[in-house]
């Protein structure tokens, strides 16, 4: 990959600069919305080149973004722009819910870590002797070492998988859905790659566990299930009920297919050429890897707890021990520009103050980018309804940067 008060009343049409500037809202809004720094041919910052966003929304053929900004510690402001459909006029507001995409990680790790806390889990045991529904396949390499929570959620389990290489810009596979039907393929079927299921390969374990990092969505699938086993509820529910009500999160759901009440207001997912999606929305069997519908907001409240808890002023969701594991390196990430390792569910940069923790999310109908300082209260979550958003929620977040001062602004 190349680098690349919550203000509720502004969840309708999006007011003009001068209109914003006449009701008193902050002006770095203004400045962000207009200095977003212009990523270049070689999917690098040209710092000092900037444009407007709705110019880079639409060089990139992108209808709708959402952006939440963290500022000392509370969400300084949330905004909508552009439309939830192409071609249509019903406008992207704060409220809006968009498709997270890999985002979804680390709050599925949040519940998996709660578990642990409550002596539910062992986060250095072998997940397969507390799984019941599907086992990892053992070989030579399971016989050094074994694959364990710690490892799933660090990507360092050694998994390789038939679906995780797929690009935005490949077919979409058969096992996606449409809005308002459920998938039907398993995680079982996916993971054992069965006949007629569209992935690769099996997965399997190709590297020692724990010997080095490699991004899989089997790790997911793989917490997926040990979560059921373990619990005996639903994904959906167990995350609803260790994450995503003790937050408040109200417009945030892992349910497939959406809830009626919150279908209403999602975005309609956009392909990479900017066309929308048939059936408007992708449901994924992989529901705790990747199907998280939420907002900005909602998340920027995740990330907020998570960095409360990470400096002791909350336990509302983590202790303080828990969330210090969370967001310390688990594994190396090698030839990134942007993370040097792997936390327990987040992405790491970065040391002390300058901590950064972060998450990217790309599906074939959205993008979005999770990226915040746990130390000082900094941050912001941007999401897009295109697959083709993966650059512009970089320019969005330097354009940011730059306004904010984070240590990525030279």
């Amino acid at each position: 990959m190349s680098l690349v008060g919550i203000c509720l009343a502004w969840s309708c049409q999006s007011p003009t600069p001068g209109e914003r500037s006449q009701a008193g809202i902050d002006p770095r809004i203004d400045r962000v919305e207009a200095g977003l720094v212009v990523m270049g041919d070689d999917q690098q910052p040209q710092w000092g080149e900037t444009a407007p966003l709705a110019d880079r929304m639409s060089f990139y053929k992108v209808p709708g973004v959402s952006v939440a900004v963290i500022d000392d510690f509370r969400i300084a402001w949330a905004r909508g722009y552009g439309t939830c459909k192409s071609g249509e006029a019903a406008p992207v507001s704060a409220e809006t819910l968009f498709h997270a995409g890999s985002v979804a990680k680390p709050v599925s790790a949040a519940a998996a870590l709660r578990l642990v806390q409550e002596s539910r889990l062992d986060l250095d045991a072998n997940v397969n002797d507390r799984l019941r529904s599907w086992t990892v396949p053992e070989n030579e390499l399971t016989r050094l070492e074994k694959v364990t929570l710690r490892r799933l959620l660090s990507h360092s389990a050694g998994l390789q998988d038939g679906f995780t290489d797929r690009s935005s810009q490949d077919a979409m596979p058969k096992y996606l859905t449409p809005a308002g039907t459920a998938p039907s393929v398993t995680l079982q079927q996916l993971l054992d790659a069965e006949p007629g299921v569209d992935v690769d390969g099996a997965t399997r374990v190709t590297s020692v566990p724990g010997s080095r990092y490699r991004y899989a969505n089997a790790d997911y699938a793989v917490l997926e299930l040990l979560l059921r086993d373990v619990t005996e509820t639903p994904t959906a529910t167990l995350m609803q009920e260790t994450v995503l009500g003790p937050l408040g999160m109200e417009s945030s759901t892992y349910a497939q297919p959406l809830p009626e009440e919150l279908r209403a207001r999602a975005a309609v997912e956009h392909d990479f050429a900017g066309r929308p999606i048939p059936g408007d929305r992708l449901h994924f069997p992989l529901v705790a890897a990747g199907s998280l519908w939420t907002t900005p907001s909602d998340l920027a409240r995740f990330t907020l707890e998570i960095a409360q808890a990470y400096r002791g002023q909350s336990s509302r969701l983590l202790s303080q021990e828990i969330a210090v594991e969370m967001l310390s390196r688990q594994a190396s990430i090698e030839q990134s520009p942007l993370a040097e390792a792997a936390g327990l569910g987040f992405e790491l940069s970065g040391q002390g103050e300058d901590l950064c923790i972060l998450h990217t999310g790309g599906t074939w109908g959205s993008t979005s980018l999770l990226w915040a300082y746990p130390e000082t209260g900094r941050g912001a979550v941007i999401m897009t309804n295109s697959a083709s958003g993966s650059l512009l929620r970089f320019e969005i977040l330097l354009g940011i940067a730059a306004e904010y001062g984070w240590p990525i602004h030279p």
